[in-house]
């Protein structure tokens, strides 16, 4: 009998001891809450399973849902070497090491019968995950380190790729697609209802409610279907703390973004059609806001709901002397592709270089795009 999406995925986990968890670097709420949900139901199916991103730094406004402390910022120790040592007719080996020039040395003192080359053996083990599973990423070259420091491990392990963007590139062994959902969160709650409704307990209801109202601004992109609202409705009836998530995501933002948002604002620009928004933002507002750049993809967020005809989102801003652009496309543009001269960051929609020109010359590119 033919296996549905959902059973297909079931049995590869099942297959699995210690899966691996990842999503692409320049991550959304729905990326760190879908992750921390699957982590916790893989659990429950005595899967546990590691969470790792490139560069990870918690969003503040996160810091509410439980165990976002369990995601890593980089992937250690995947692999061990073991030395064998024959110390056969060797009577009490005594063992010593020490590091010395970047080097680890291993004494070995055999006592009496000397050891030769035959009696070393160098073992490589297997990876200690089996499984990977890549969330919200549209390729692998959007993992960053995480996948460029370990491409031999993602070639040999088995990728289940779940994501509900039209530019995902398929780019699995199992891929678990669905465009017409709302988010990540949304699929991960499909996939739990298909397999075993009572797996679904409040802190997964939480983190998956979380990751829904992030993606969709809280229900109100043209994306959102009657399913994904009555998705909702049973996450809140499964314990979903809607008001704690609200407070965080909507209500907590730091004075200073908001002052940073504030200035973006009054000086926003846009084309003719209103189908490119840009601002230019100085280091100046930085310092005396004492706002971060991580702050800009709030900024950007916000001006693609208040402004529903913007394709393209662009903000100029300097730091540390420095002078960067960062470009957001609600269309299906590889941006990645488009200024590959500039050795861009990020992923298709939502690049960020550096600039070494000026922001016009940026802008009178991205009309030819429109």
């Amino acid at each position: 009998m033919t296996l549905n999406q959902h059973q297909q995925l079931y049995e590869t986990i099942q297959k699995s001891n210690y899966p691996l968890i990842t999503f692409r670097k320049d991550h959304n709420g729905d990326a760190i809450a879908s992750s921390l949900a699957l982590a916790e139901m893989l659990k429950k199916i005595g899967k546990p399973a590691e969470i790792v991103c490139s560069d990870f730094t918690l969003p503040h406004s996160y810091n509410f849902l439980p165990k976002t402390q369990t995601i890593s910022d980089n992937l250690d120790d995947l692999k061990k070497i073991i030395i064998s040592l024959n110390i056969r007719d060797k009577k009490h080996p005594e063992l010593d090491y020490k590091v010395e020039n970047n080097s680890l040395h291993i004494h070995v003192s055999p006592n009496h019968k000397e050891f030769t080359r035959e009696d070393i053996k160098i073992h490589d083990t297997q990876y200690k995950h089996d499984l990977i599973i890549v969330l919200n990423t549209p390729d692998l070259e959007s993992l960053d380190l995480v996948y460029h420091n370990n491409t031999d491990f993602f070639y040999n392990v088995p990728v289940i790729n779940i994501d509900h963007s039209t530019e995902n590139e398929h780019y699995g062994h199992l891929n678990y697609v669905n465009i017409t959902a709302s988010s990540v969160s949304e699929m991960i709650y499909d996939f739990i209802e298909h397999i075993d409704p009572k797996l679904l307990c409040e802190i997964i209801a939480t983190h998956l409610l979380t990751g829904m109202i992030e993606k969709t601004k809280s229900f109100k992109i043209p994306t959102v279907t009657p399913k994904s609202l009555n998705i909702a409705s049973q996450l809140m009836a499964a314990g979903a703390e809607r008001q704690s998530i609200i407070e965080n995501l909507y209500q907590k933002q730091t004075v200073g973004a908001l002052h940073l948002w504030g200035r973006i604002l009054l000086n926003l620009k846009t084309d003719d059609l209103q189908k490119i928004a840009w601002a230019e933002i100085p280091e100046k507002d930085f310092n005396e806001t004492k706002a971060m750049p991580q702050d800009l993809i709030g900024v950007i967020e916000e001006l693609i709901v208040s402004i529903p005809t913007v394709e393209l989102t662009v903000l100029f801003y300097e730091k540390d002397n420095e002078k960067y652009c960062v470009i957001k496309s609600e269309k299906n543009i590889d941006l990645r592709s488009y200024f590959a001269d500039r050795m861009p960051m990020g992923a298709k929609n939502m690049i960020k270089f550096k600039l070494d020109s000026e922001p016009q010359a940026i802008l009178d590119k991205l009309k030819e795009l429109i």
